[in-house]
């Protein structure tokens, strides 16, 4: 019983402190980057397109982060890579918040980068998928609902301190926050259960484990994994779906400064955006624990393309801008949410880290590509119209993928 009871209480600390990670350091700290977008243009007088390479830099760092995680986890433990992550988010914030140049803005964007990897979906359920046995769908979910209650929150919040105090003091009051988390997490955390003399929560006793702390992990290796068309499949699907869903939430600020709003105006309109992220991800994983992960993701993207419908139209109403904000808002969750439940369904936990590194990085990829290449549509069309008659029938094959190649994998489902 006493064993029982450390369990629930560890199990519960790890729970919160990926509760607590995902409120903060993507809620708070990442969402709403995009704000700061006009402000810093022209403070700087730099262009869109030379701020939107800045984001594809943060990006481009953190896929080739992400692909170490499996490494840096059995160097320095989960403890030490949330520590990291979270003291490197402390300094990039920090840095935002002195940048004078476009190179400051590299620096600290490249910085945001390599701390997101380690403090974001692929270290949050990679902890989850360590400590729970059963209902980690669920439990991902209910860990991405606390980035999605951040961005609601603290999206028009954000939007108020850039218009009332400036850009720069907005950046120094997010290092304070980012500095104050990471010691929280630091001192709650506890890297995996054999490390605390306990079994993950949910565990089933067997007769041939007893007494034993550590639980048999079952699944493909990387290189068995690598010989089946879901792993070709999942990589597709992220990358591309990353490219066309990020680069469209990354213009909604941007979108209603166009129509003549301020910066906390645009707050307002991503708070939608946020708040379908904080309502969806616990649906999302209830329902991939129960069905094929590949209808989640494909329903989600469905949803998402009336948002790339609605802005072949060039809406110049903020009603329809919302109404955009709350279909990204959909695919957002859709994609990011269901990763780790589609790690888990098509190759296991054998090597969990390994694969929530990878495909993580190579969202990260698409993350990356996204806002230049939507930037870049409008600084050639004027209009981000152009981009949809691409984006529209690039979502049909990817869906179609999803679909037809996700589950293929040889390993027998139990």
């Amino acid at each position: 019983m006493e064993n029982k009871k450390k369990t629930v209480m560890y199990a519960g600390m790890a729970l919160f402190c990926m509760c607590l990670m995902q409120f903060v350091f993507t809620g708070i700290l990442y969402s709403p980057l995009s704000l700061y977008t006009a402000s810093i243009i022209e403070d700087l007088n730099i262009t869109r397109t030379a701020y939107a390479v800045t984001l594809t830099a943060m990006s481009l760092v953190c896929m080739p982060a992400n692909w170490i995680l499996g490494w840096l986890k059995k160097k320095i433990s989960i403890r030490g890579v949330l520590i990291l992550g979270g003291s490197v988010m402390t300094v990039s914030m920090f840095l935002y918040s002195k940048a004078n140049s476009l190179g400051m803005l590299y620096v600290a964007a490249i910085l945001t980068g390599i701390a997101f990897a380690y403090v974001a979906s692929a270290i949050g359920a990679t902890v989850i998928n360590t400590w729970f046995h059963k209902n980690a769908g669920v439990l991902v979910g209910a860990s991405l609902i606390c980035s999605g209650i951040g961005g609601t929150i603290f999206s028009p919040i954000v939007g108020q301190w850039i218009a009332g105090y400036g850009w720069r003091h907005s950046f120094t009051i997010a290092s304070i926050i980012a500095l104050v988390t990471t010691v929280i997490i630091g001192l709650l955390i506890r890297s995996e259960p054999a490390s605390v003399g306990v079994k993950p929560m949910f565990y089933e006793e067997k007769e041939n484990d007893e007494g034993s702390t550590t639980a048999v992990a079952e699944g493909l290796t990387l290189k068995e994994a690598l010989r089946t068309p879901a792993f070709y499949a999942t990589a597709v699907v992220w990358f591309v779906g990353a490219i066309i869903i990020y680069s469209i939430m990354s213009i909604i600020g941007i979108y209603v400064q166009d129509l003549g709003f301020d910066a906390a105006a645009a707050g307002k309109a991503l708070a939608p955006l946020s708040l379908v992220n904080m309502l969806m991800p616990i649906l999302l994983g209830w329902l991939a624990d129960r069905i094929p992960v590949k209808y989640v993701v494909s329903g989600g993207l469905i949803f998402f393309a009336v948002s790339c419908i609605i802005l072949l139209s060039s809406p110049s109403q903020l009603s329809m801008v919302y109404a955009i904000a709350v279909f990204t808002g959909i695919g957002v969750a859709t994609l990011r949410s269901t990763i780790p439940m589609q790690i888990r369904r098509a190759f296991g936990t054998k090597e969990y880290a390994t694969f929530a590194g990878l495909f993580v990085g190579i969202f990260s990829a698409g993350i990356a590509c996204g806002a230049p290449i939507i930037a870049r549509f409008f600084d050639s069309t004027g209009t981000y119209a152009s981009a949809m008659k691409v984006y529209l029938p690039v979502l049909v094959v990817i869906i179609l993928v999803m679909l037809l190649f996700s589950d293929k994998t040889g390993k027998k489902e139990k």
